[in-house]
């Protein structure tokens, strides 16, 4: 009996160590399940390996959720990387979406009083100048072209047309009651030569439509907000001056509301049930679709040879460092924003033939000299890099 210690011996030690594998096997897997997509990706490249070596520099920022489909049911698995509402970024063209939702709600407002006003019908633009008298233009456009340019080619002139629409304290008041505490309105968007005007805008009968903006309320940042002061010096007619940039009286937002919009906009069903927004069918497609568009589609065409706006202008996501499309089959929904040395996407990405599916946002700072409003930030080199960079690798995390 004896002879058989040893033997028995060497099976328990055998069965104990599998037993050990089997739940570092299981562990390994159930970390790799679990694992955040967004780290994932930066470890991986070696350019996004440099940037986040200065993370808090750069004031990185990025949220995304894993959109899982599974016979018309969905699963969201969330993720974030140095998420913090209360940490400041310029907001900058991405603020022209929830504009351009607003817009669709105010037209159903009008509708729902009896106007025959629709996205398509006809509208006559006129402003009035810094020394408030009405200058007839007499331009006639229509909503659905404004809010195609917006998304084509970020238009700051059809965005802030819209501005005088809907009016500040509308936006900042219906943004507040849809939850979005975080995303107000106080100026316009510049460049543009029409940015010290405001724009009445009438119906084809010359009943006027705009709310020209009466008694607009300034929204002041919170005591909780960091990093209103930008920069160590900044430009100013023609000079260095040796003071920051405060922004606590500029537009903001955050990148859990900019995320959010997105939810609303494709699953507002199940994160809109009381149709805060007020939109229908018809109008979600409409937004779904000019999202989409990559600059030359469509009524893009006209910007086919200008030499400012190229193929992937509007996508920093996916495309952002190609000026051509690679990979068509890849569509991101999106509003891009860039101004003051930050730059951000925020949007859903989608490949249909691969049934890949999720949303993103994210922010980075680029300003190395610590100079505001120069123009000389690192954009092309650093920024927009980044982001294609980000959504590519966390494209490829999902696909394996």
């Amino acid at each position: 009996m004896n002879d058989y210690k040893p033997l028995l011996r060497g099976v328990f030690l055998f069965l104990f160590l599998m037993k050990k594998l089997l739940i570092l096997v299981i562990c390994f897997n159930l970390l790799s399940c679990n694992s955040n997509p967004i780290k994932s990706s930066l470890r991986k490249d070696d350019f996004l390996k440099e940037i986040i070596k200065d993370k808090e520099e750069y004031q990185i920022q990025i949220l995304l959720t894993k959109i899982n489909q599974n016979n018309n049911q969905f699963d969201f698995n969330e993720y974030e990387y140095q998420l913090d509402d209360n940490q400041y970024f310029y907001p900058a063209s991405t603020n022209k979406l929830p504009i351009v939702i607003l817009t669709l709600k105010k037209i159903n407002e009008f509708r729902s009083k009896g106007s025959e006003i629709t996205l398509k019908s006809k509208i006559i633009l006129n402003y009035k100048d810094d020394y408030s008298e009405l200058v007839i233009r007499d331009s006639i456009t229509s909503f659905q072209n404004l809010i195609a340019d917006v998304f084509l080619v970020s238009d700051n002139s059809a965005s802030n047309i819209l501005i005088d629409f809907i009016g500040y304290n509308y936006f900042n008041d219906e943004m507040k009651n849809a939850g979005f505490d975080k995303t107000y309105l106080n100026h316009k968007f510049n460049p543009d030569p029409y940015v010290n005007s405001t724009w009445q805008i009438s119906d084809l009968d010359n009943n006027i439509i705009s709310s020209l903006n009466d008694n607009q309320k300034i929204i002041k940042a919170d005591d909780k907000t960091n990093g209103l002061e930008k920069g160590d010096r900044r430009y100013f007619k023609g000079e260095i001056l040796d003071e920051s940039l405060n922004f606590s009286e500029k537009n903001r937002s955050s990148v859990t509301d900019m995320h959010n919009i997105i939810k609303y906009i494709f699953y507002p069903e199940i994160f809109d049930k009381t149709n805060t927004f007020n939109l229908n069918v018809e109008d979600y497609d409409f937004l779904r679709y000019w999202m989409s568009r990559f600059t030359y589609e469509d009524i893009g065409e006209k910007f086919i040879g200008d030499e400012i706006f190229f193929e992937t202008y509007n996508k920093f996501f996916i495309h952002g460092d190609e000026q051509s499309v690679s990979n068509e089959q890849i569509r991101v929904y999106n509003k891009i924003g860039q101004a003051y040395g930050t730059s951000i996407d925020n949007a859903l990405i989608k490949n249909y033939q691969d049934n890949i599916e999720f949303i993103l946002t994210a922010t980075i700072y680029t300003n190395k000299n610590k100079v505001i409003n120069d123009n000389l930030y690192e954009y092309d080199d650093i920024a927009i890099p980044f982001l294609a960079k980000l959504s590519r690798g966390i494209y490829q995390e999902l696909v394996d």
